[in-house]
């Protein structure tokens, strides 16, 4: 007897927050969709949503409906743009599994958004990935993602367990009901031969290995842990509530919470209107003068209702996220630090906290302590500091051609004693430091590493400073690097936690190369202090 042959199907699983019963409105866009039509599946309450679409031939994907039972002959519309969302109830659990456009119909802030990673990091095999897209922790928010011909490790796929969150990963299953390979970001995605009969144990499976605790491999993934009381959220957002009315935009910032296809879009927008202004880059000044144009709060709920469109050249929406996906912002409260990224609050593991802290104490002392801030620009700054003590010159303004996607950059501000490189940055957020100590690194290593970099960079040292030969590999043990930060604060214990982290990698590297390295707060004036608080907002500029 000849077997049928059961067609593969991609299956896209979402799992919903909370049981809503027989009111789907929350999950499901209703006015998006036809009448829904009730699926006789054993085991499963189960309703198929299809949107609404011009009549076509549909693709092949609605055979697995089609098949299975009699259905109306126009449920299925357009080829390309048909979509459907299958809603099961199971065990008192809500399961939305999409096809074609069908991801239109559901409303993401209704779907547990961690379901689909959580299962796959406890059913793929660590040592035989293919793909992981992650994003930085960092105020330079790199979404990225790694990808392999053959089967890799997880950090052969170029991951840094302290910097990086996971937002998805493919790789091959350890899990039979799940296939060869399994993916997971928000939803679960399979490539399964199955039809409706054997759905049940694929989602009792997926729901049993998203309550899994996290195989060894991937505990780190839990340095930053997702908030789910719905209390503390509250407080959250309250708290940040409060950070939007007085305009403290200092840790926080606006960015894509995924990877896009630039060559497909032209630019962002807040509406779809035809004299919409388009934006080539998201940036939070845009959408505050967007809010403000629109006399409209800035507040966490009008975040969450204000949707960001890419638009292509038809000016079209071609993807779009509601505006609190799109804010990057971190918070403390007392001891605890908090993340807002992709939409989700987390918590940073108080053990992830302390291990940096712990590191931190790695700093060299440094004694010599740098006169008052009382300038309004860093390099009247730096040109004070030259005039008051003979031992230190200044490098700064003195761009060096490094080549790469630094092309120029400032060796130093200031070298003291021939052998110490001086890096002065007045604190406003943590971009600034990162790029502070960004360039400390690149600066130092290009100095040890590159010697048509020493001979750029010999024409512009001060005689002192100048290497006697520049073919020749300077001992990095001879040399300091300083971070002076000027700031109030206490350094770097009371710095943004991810400013730290960056801060840590920078130590980190400049000891591996062997040189000296100190970070101290440069005393800044009440005045100046005040000044740099009230500047950017009559500048109408943003931190």
């Amino acid at each position: 007897m000849k077997r049928t042959k059961i067609r593969k199907e991609k299956l896209s699983i979402y799992l919903a927050k909370e049981i809503v019963g027989d009111d789907v409105s929350k999950l499901i866009y209703l006015e998006k969709a036809k009448s829904p039509i009730e699926m006789n599946v054993p085991g499963l309450k189960a309703k198929l949503y299809v949107k609404n679409e011009l009549i076509k031939p549909p693709p092949p994907w609605t055979k697995l409906f089609s098949e299975y039972q009699e259905l109306p002959k126009d449920l299925f519309g357009c080829r390309k743009c048909v979509g459907a969302a299958f809603v099961v109830e199971l065990e008192k659990k809500l399961f939305v599994l999409t096809f074609g456009t069908g991801f239109h119909l559901v409303n993401n802030q209704a779907i547990e958004r961690d379901f689909g990673l959580r299962v796959t990091l406890n059913s793929v095999d660590p040592d035989k990935l293919r793909s992981l897209d992650k994003a930085s922790y960092d105020h330079n928010p790199l979404n990225s993602r790694t990808q392999s011909s053959i089967e890799l490790g997880v950090f052969d796929l170029d991951v840094d367990s302290e910097m990086d969150m996971l937002y998805a990963v493919t790789g091959v299953s350890k899990v039979p009901v799940f296939g060869s390979h399994v993916t997971g970001r928000d939803a679960l995605t399979l490539v399964l031969e199955v039809n409706l009969d054997g759905l049940k144990d694929v989602l009792l499976e997926a729901y049993s290995r998203y309550n899994y605790q996290l195989p060894t491999e991937f505990e780190w993934t839990e340095n930053v842990q997702r908030v789910k009381d719905k209390e503390i959220l509250d407080v959250l957002d309250q708290d940040l509530d409060d950070a939007l009315k007085d305009n403290n935009f200092k840790n926080m910032w606006l960015g894509e919470p995924e990877i896009i296809d630039w060559e497909f879009q032209i630019g962002y927008s807040f509406d779809l209107y035809q004299k919409t202004v388009r934006h080539v880059v998201l940036k939070m000044e845009d959408l505050v003068n967007y809010f403000n144009a629109n006399d409209k709060a800035l507040t966490s709920e009008n975040l969450k209702s204000q949707i960001i469109h890419i638009n292509d050249n038809e000016y079209n929406s071609i993807r779009k996220w509601p505006a609190y996906r799109c804010l990057y912002a971190e918070l403390e409260d007392g001891n605890e630090r908090y993340i807002l990224r992709n939409g989700l609050w987390y918590i940073v593991n108080k053990d992830f906290v302390d291990t940096i802290d712990k590191y931190l104490e790695g700093f060299d002392p440094y004694e010599f302590e740098l006169p008052i801030y009382s300038h309004e620009r860093e390099e009247d700054y730096n040109k004070s500091v030259i005039e008051k003590h003979e031992n230190i010159e200044l490098m700064d303004k003195k761009l060096v051609r490094i080549g790469g996607p630094y092309d120029k950059l400032e060796f130093c501000d200031l070298v003291k004693d021939s052998s110490e490189f001086i890096h002065v940055k007045y604190y406003r957020n943590s971009s600034s430091l990162s790029h502070l100590f960004s360039q400390g690194f690149v600066a130092s290593e290009a100095f040890i590493s590159d010697p048509n970099f020493r001979v750029r960079l010999n024409e512009k040292l001060p005689n002192s400073a100048k290497l006697d030969c520049t073919n020749k590999r300077p001992d990095p043990g001879s040399y300091r690097v300083v971070y002076a930060i000027a700031t109030n604060k206490n350094v770097p214990q009371e710095l943004p936690f991810f400013s730290k982290i960056t801060l840590k990698n920078a130590l980190k590297a400049l000891k591996t190369l062997n040189y000296k390295v100190s970070v101290l707060a440069i005393q800044v004036s009440k005045e100046i202090e005040v000044m740099k608080k009230i500047k950017p907002e009559k500048e109408k500029k943003l931190a």
